[in-house]
């Protein structure tokens, strides 16, 4: 049987090699002889590490024009490729030698997943994002979680990148109290506090406010795929416009993402996935903040009792303390 080559070039943001992710895997199930060869930035590579249907992975680290990366383009380039996804979109598209072209359209109000879709004439419902986690990794999460205790998780990522988006740390210490005390729909659960180095002040904070808080910071020892097989298990996940949300809800589990300056419309796909925010709608905190840059938090006028409320109606059966396995 022939080879079919597929080339994804994925030099983009995290969220947007994640939301394709399912979509990558079905190229593989349908088309047994395709050999995919994804080229991109580290961080987006990590995530693939333990993905057995991409045949090859080019992390190109630092410049893409350094003369490493260069070299590394130059010879994908010398190639002859079935299929070239682009998800940048990017100029290196158009060294490589394809029959089947796609590439991302920013100016597109659909998603790179919507456009995916219809290009290659997938179902987007059976094609959501997921990783492959690799059975020594969720090994290795189950024994990092457990610590000899046992019980549920919730988890939830209270940093950003941006204060304008940050819903305060102290808010989410509450809701935590609330959703994990006994007459609350998750009692008897532990909370994962999820984020990385850049966070670890923020994480600390709602580590200590909630004494049953399990921390986990990506960084040197934790990377993000290794974050993502930790929350397959947790029952539930809130937190704000960042790369955990979208980690949360390729995962598979409830993923409440909390919204104020920033659009929904980029929300993670999927049915598991709820958008909460104040009563401000995000056009009007850019009357205020045109251009998302004032050291502010917009998030102020959302309270915990709206975001406890979005989660208890979406969940209105108590959970119990034995989540699933990773």
């Amino acid at each position: 049987m022939a080879v079919f080559p597929i080339l994804v070039l994925a030099f983009c943001d995290v969220a947007r090699a994640l939301s394709v992710s399912g979509a990558i895997a079905r190229l593989k199930q349908e088309a047994p002889e395709a050999r995919i060869t994804l080229a991109t930035t580290p961080a987006v590579a990590a995530l693939f590490e333990d993905d057995d249907s991409v045949a090859e992975i080019q992390a190109l680290d630092g410049a893409i024009f350094n003369l490493k990366s260069l070299g590394a383009l130059s010879e994908l380039s010398r190639r002859k490729w079935g299929m070239c996804l682009d998800l940048g979109p990017s100029l290196i598209a158009r060294m490589m030698k394809a029959r089947i072209r796609f590439t991302y359209n920013p100016n597109d109000t659909d998603s790179a997943l919507r456009q995916v879709c219809a290009a290659l004439a997938l179902d987007e419902a059976e094609v959501m994002p997921a990783l492959r986690v690799s059975p020594n990794r969720a090994a290795r999460m189950r024994t990092l979680l457990d610590g000899g205790r046992g019980g549920g998780f919730i988890a939830m990522a209270p940093g950003a990148g941006w204060l304008g988006r940050r819903w305060p740390t102290e808010r989410f210490a509450v809701l935590a109290t609330k959703l994990t005390r006994e007459d609350g729909p998750f009692p008897g659960h532990r909370l994962l506090v999820v984020g990385d180095a850049a966070e670890h002040d923020t994480l600390m904070a709602l580590a200590m406010a909630t004494p049953r808080a399990q921390v986990l910071e990506t960084g040197a020892d934790m990377d993000a795929l290794s974050v993502y097989a930790a929350l397959r298990p947790c029952r539930l996940f809130v937190g704000n416009d960042e790369i955990w949300l979208h980690l949360a809800a390729a995962a598979g589990l409830p993923a409440f993402g909390l919204y104020g300056p920033t659009d929904e419309a980029g929300a993670p796909p999927g049915p598991n996935v709820r958008t909460v925010r104040g009563p401000r709608s995000r056009e009007q905190i850019r009357l205020i903040d045109p251009k998302s840059k004032q050291n502010v938090c917009h998030m102020l006028d959302l309270p915990v009792d709206r975001v406890y409320e979005a989660i208890t109606n979406a969940m209105p059966r108590k959970g119990n303390a034995d989540g699933p396995d990773l």
